[in-house]
C-alpha cells in the first residue's frame, strides 16, 4: 500500500525553497524508470541517485548574487556534451514533467529552468 501525503503547507512547513525543490526534483527522478534508490541527502539539498550503473550525486548551486534560484530569460543553449546520465536520464526525466520549462545539460552542469521562470544550477558527481 502507498501513503499518500498532504500537499506542504507553505505557511508551516520548516522546508526552504531548495528542500523543497529538492524533494520535488527526487520525485520526479525516483518515477523515471532509469533511475532507482533516489534520495534527498537533506539538509544540503543534494540528491543521491542509481541510474546507468552507478550512484550519482546532484548538488545545488549558488549563482552569482549568491542565492540558488535566478532569474531568467531563455534557456542557454549547452556548449559542451553532456554527460551521459544527465543527457539520458536526468532530462528526459524532467521534461516529462510540467514543473520544469526547460533543463540544459553541458558536461557535468544541469541548468534546469522552472515553469515560474526561474532557474538554478546543479553540479552532477559521482558518489562517493
Amino acid at each position: 500500500m502507498t501513503t499518500q501525503f498532504p500537499p506542504i503547507d507553505r505557511d508551516k512547513s520548516h522546508l526552504t525553497a531548495v528542500d523543497e525543490e529538492a524533494v520535488r526534483l527526487a520525485d520526479v527522478l525516483e518515477a523515471h524508470p532509469g533511475t532507482s534508490d533516489v534520495t534527498d541527502a537533506g539538509a544540503a539539498g543534494d540528491i543521491v541517485f542509481t541510474a546507468a550503473g552507478s550512484t550519482w550525486v546532484l548538488d545545488f548551486q549558488h549563482g552569482p548574487d549568491g542565492e540558488v534560484f535566478q532569474s531568467t530569460g531563455a534557456p542557454a543553449p549547452a556548449d559542451a556534451p553532456a554527460a551521459d546520465v544527465l543527457r539520458d536520464v536526468v532530462v528526459p526525466a524532467l521534461l516529462a514533467d510540467p514543473a520544469y520549462r526547460a533543463a540544459t545539460a553541458d558536461d557535468d552542469t544541469l541548468t534546469v529552468h522552472l515553469a515560474t521562470g526561474r532557474h538554478y544550477t546543479l553540479a552532477l558527481s559521482p558518489a562517493a
